[in-house]
């Protein structure tokens, strides 16, 4: 009950958009490889969209970018049930007006929250090619580990993936230092088509309770009415998941 109650009380707080779009031009498209380990035993592969322009951009994970573009393919008629198979990296990351949104859906709820992202970053005159391309290197500590970036100043776009932005061109290629989480682009191309991301029935928060949010939906029974028994089990199964999912990418998410 008491877990119940501090899942609501969370509910409370936050405010409910009922209609809003945020929208921007956007003038590339990047395509990035990624390989995520998200637990010790648990790593993926899954690829990535981001596109944007100088000071807007969106990015995410392929399936989700086709769902949030009208792109998806929808189910053939007298084909039964369909199963969708979604992103393990769920959350959307939309900067616009200098404001990083951070959109995610957990048990079907869909929340939000924003951040003014503050990255200082150091230059070094290493450089690689990449896809063909020169680039040069770039190294920052954030959220708990340290992050190598090479970026191309040919491409002067200053965007990267996830909220890694503000270095004097696109970023090629991004890993922290453990090799947990690494991106490398891996297609370009223009792209000009307007960009519109539908706010309707997002709960807005701010980042501490967002996560509180959040980890309750996803590795808690609170709002399950269930017997003992059926608890017992379902913890069990959510202690395997917790486990699985123990290395997020932001090891100190207010770094």
């Amino acid at each position: 009950m008491k877990k119940y109650f501090v899942f609501c009380l969370i509910f409370w707080l936050c405010i409910d958009i009922k209609s809003q779009e945020i929208e921007f031009e956007p003038l590339i498209k990047a395509t990035y490889n990624s390989s995520l380990k998200y637990g010790s035993n648990f790593r993926v592969n899954q690829t990535f969209i981001l596109f944007g322009n100088t000071k807007d951009y969106y990015f995410a994970g392929y399936k989700n970018y086709m769902k949030d573009t009208g792109q998806e393919e929808a189910p053939k008629k007298g084909s039964g049930i369909t199963l969708t198979v979604a992103d393990y990296f769920q959350e959307r990351i939309i900067k616009k007006n200098g404001v990083t949104n951070m959109f995610g859906m957990f048990r079907d709820e869909k929340l939000l929250y924003e951040e003014n992202v503050a990255l200082k970053w150091v230059l070094y005159d290493d450089t690689k090619i990449i896809n063909g391309i020169k680039c040069q290197m770039a190294a920052i500590n954030k959220y708990g580990r340290r992050w190598i970036a090479y970026f191309s100043i040919e491409h002067s776009i200053p965007i990267g993936p996830y909220k890694f932005t503000g270095l004097p061109g696109l970023i090629f290629e991004i890993y922290d230092t453990r090799d947990d989480y690494h991106f490398t682009l891996i297609k370009l191309e223009k792209h000009t088509d307007d960009f519109e991301f539908n706010l309707k029935g997002y709960k807005k928060f701010n980042k501490k309770d967002f996560l509180k949010a959040s980890y309750n939906l996803e590795f808690t029974t609170s709002g399950f009415p269930m017997d003992a028994d059926m608890r017992k089990e379902f913890e069990g199964i959510l202690e395997a998941k917790k486990k699985r999912y123990n290395n997020p990418l932001e090891l100190k998410p207010f770094e």
